[in-house]
This record gives C-alpha cells, structure tokens and sequence, in this order.
C-alpha cells in the first residue's frame, strides 16, 4: 500500500476545502460551520491513528493470508475487480449501519453534522471505521484481494468521499447523468437528510449502481432541496462526538 502518496491525497482535500471556502464563503463561514470543523478534524485524527496501527496492518495480513484468487489475476483485472468488490462491501456495512442499532451508534455521529461540506466525509468514528475493516476483512480473505486493490480502493474512496460530501453541483442535466456512474453530490444529499426515512437511501461510496440494483435509490433526488443532520438530535461538540456512541444514549 506504500504506493499511495498521502501527500496528494492531502493535496487534494485542501484544494477541495479551500476551493469551497471561497466558492461559498457567505455559507461556510458561520458560527456553526467552523464548530463542525472542530468535530470533523478530531474525529479523523482519532481514525487515523487507528487505521494506522490497527486497520492497515490487518488488512495487510488478511489479504496475505487469503486465497489470492483475484491477485493472482492480471493487475489491468484484478484491480478493477477488487476495488468493485471491496465498493460492494462499504455499500453492504453502510446500509446495516442504517438498519441495525449498534452500528447506527457510531454512524450516527457522522449524520449529525447540520452542515455539509468537503470536511465531512473526515467525521467517520474510529469504531465505525474498525467495523468497517472487519467485513472488508472478510472480503478480502474470501476473494483474495492483493493490497494494491486494498490501496487503490482506499484511494478512490478517499477522493469520491470528498468529492460527493462537498458543494461543488455541476449543471442538474450532467450531473443526473453522471450519477448513473458514480456518486456525486447531489445524489448524496438525500441520504443526509434530517428525516430517517430519507436518508435510508443513497448509500454509495464510489458506484450508485448499488443503489438502484437493490432499491435503495431516493425517487426524489435532484428533485428538492435537503435539511441536513438528523430531526431528533442536535449536533454535539467535539469530545463528545467521540464518546456519545459508548454512552447509554449513544444511538437512536
């Protein structure tokens, strides 16, 4: 996975972040959106210190020990496929952290930012992303997946993450269309909707193709505007953000 050069991907989100702070200054540059900030950059250094000493070594030693079906295949092959399977199981473990109430205990801290934003796609509590690690575990062992797929899925992710939390909307006839390929910002929108009912959709990471193969696809996106967070909670501070989802009235 060293291949990965963290330092474009940092490049890459600042561009995004300062590129929508100058955008759309008059609605970023609030009382509440700097708060959000706050509670997005701890959320994500506390990840990444887990992902660096917990989810990239196991990841690393599952896929040494799987059966290498797939990373014994062509790179031009065994790329492309391990980064649709490893998309298929975010889209998986992102819906069951919607349907089952342990998981939406740690989820839940990401949909409670009322602003959204490129910095949103950071505020993935650690525990969620180690739950995460443990189906994409299963994934990879099962399918053999070499770490370069791991790296490349992982790169992906990290630039449509950022890319489909932000406010950069191209023209609503494009941008339907490209939505058919890959996520976008407008059809991410609803699944951050403050009512329940609405954001049980739209779960894709990188392909929407899951979405419409098992319903899962919002009839009314692109079609109204959205209220963001979620309807029985405000947003909670940063600390709090970290400790809520151990707490007896962490979750719904």
């Amino acid at each position: 996975m060293h291949f990965i050069t963290e330092n474009w991907l940092v490049a890459w989100f600042f561009l995004l972040f300062f590129l929508e702070v100058l955008i759309y200054k008059d609605i970023i540059l609030t009382g509440k959106t700097k708060k959000h900030w706050g509670v997005n950059v701890l959320n994500f250094i506390a990840t990444k210190l887990v992902s660096i000493l917990l989810i990239v070594p196991l990841l690393s030693i599952s896929s040494d020990n799987s059966s290498h079906f797939i990373s014994s295949l062509p790179y031009w092959i065994s790329i492309p496929i391990g980064v649709v399977l490893l998309d298929l199981s975010g889209y998986i473990f992102h819906r069951l952290s919607h349907e089952l109430e342990f998981f939406w205990r740690f989820h839940e801290i990401h949909h409670l930012d009322e602003v959204l934003d490129v910095s949103t796609s950071l505020r993935v509590h650690f525990l969620e992303a180690v739950s995460h690690a443990l189906l994409n575990v299963l994934f990879i062992y099962a399918f053999g997946i070499s770490q370069e797929c791991i790296a490349a899925h992982a790169l992906i992710s990290f630039l449509f993450a950022t890319y489909h939390h932000s406010r950069f909307k191209l023209p609503l006839n494009i941008e339907s269309k490209l939505s058919l390929l890959v996520t976008t910002p407008g059809f991410h929108e609803p699944h951050h909707d403050v009512n329940i009912e609405n954001n049980q959709s739209n779960y894709a990471f990188i392909f929407p193709v899951w979405d419409y193969m098992f319903s899962t696809y919002h009839q009314d996106t692109f079609k109204k505007e959205w209220d963001f967070g979620l309807s029985y909670s405000r947003d909670v501070g940063a600390i709090k953000s970290l400790i809520k989802p151990l707490s007896k009235d962490g979750g719904k």
